[in-house]
């Protein structure tokens, strides 16, 4: 599978795009599949197109061209993962996220053991529902690209989406990276940084994933201190009924 990301000069993300067997037309009308408001792009600017397990662009009839690799096109040209396209202001990247081996591990190395890790993401949704991703690392980068040390190949999920860093107590604290669908908590959308435990859910766009120990286990500190707390609370209201109770037989 193939998506076309498009950025605008300042590096802001405006698109990602799936392409498909359809053509992906991008231009500065609503018509378009891809909407590049500006100047500098024609109504109708260029058509990419998947044939095979090949992709091309081509100038739409544009007032400015179609730019590749610092050239300007003169017909259909193909393209890859390492082309520079242009369009106007706007930069355009093209991903492969189908095809390519998905690690079992957060971080590949030949000195790094099973033991070692520290945690372990469970996926539970989506295609790879029951890959299991250990982490070694204090600080694990989630993203669809393969820079990210936790690589999720789903649109949903963006280039640098989310970052979890080992906390000393053994929680973890997850950051969205402003992110396009947002990284989720049991839920609800992340605003700012927020504290895991091992059992904890999180979602990265539409992938959910399990929070756990390397072993798979879910219960962690918070769980404990939650049936501790639970356990206090009870305790109290056995003293203050007893203590009630004294009272009225008095």
């Amino acid at each position: 599978m193939y998506i076309v990301v498009v950025e605008d000069e300042r590096g802001a993300l405006i698109s990602e795009h799936v392409l498909g067997s359809q053509p992906i037309k991008l231009g500065r009308t609503p018509e378009n599949d891809i909407v590049l408001p500006g100047g500098a792009v024609s109504r109708r600017h260029a058509t990419i197109t998947l044939r095979g397990k090949q992709v091309f662009i081509a100038d739409a009839g544009s007032s400015n061209g179609v730019i590749v690799n610092e050239k300007r096109i003169p017909d259909e040209t193909l393209i890859d993962e390492g082309s520079q396209i242009r369009l106007g202001a706007y930069r355009v990247f093209l991903e492969r996220t189908a095809g390519r081996p998905l690690p079992d591990q957060g971080i590949n190395t030949a000195i790094v053991h099973p033991e070692q890790a520290h945690g372990k993401l469970v996926v539970t949704s989506g295609n790879h529902a029951g890959r299991e991703i250990l982490l070694f690392e204090p600080i694990t980068t989630v993203g669809r690209t393969d820079e990210n040390d936790v690589t999720l190949a789903d649109v949903s999920v963006s280039r640098h989406h989310a970052r979890i860093k080992r906390q000393d107590d053994g929680s973890y604290i997850v950051t969205d990276l402003d992110s396009s669908n947002g990284t989720l908590v049991h839920g609800r959308r992340l605003t700012g940084a927020t504290r895991l435990w091992h059992g904890d859910r999180v979602q990265f766009g539409n992938i959910e994933c399990l929070l756990v120990d390397p072993s798979g286990k879910g219960r962690g500190n918070r769980q404990l201190r939650q049936f501790a707390v639970y356990g206090l609370l009870v305790l109290a209201a056995a003293i203050v009924g007893a203590f009630i109770s004294l009272l009225l037989t008095d």
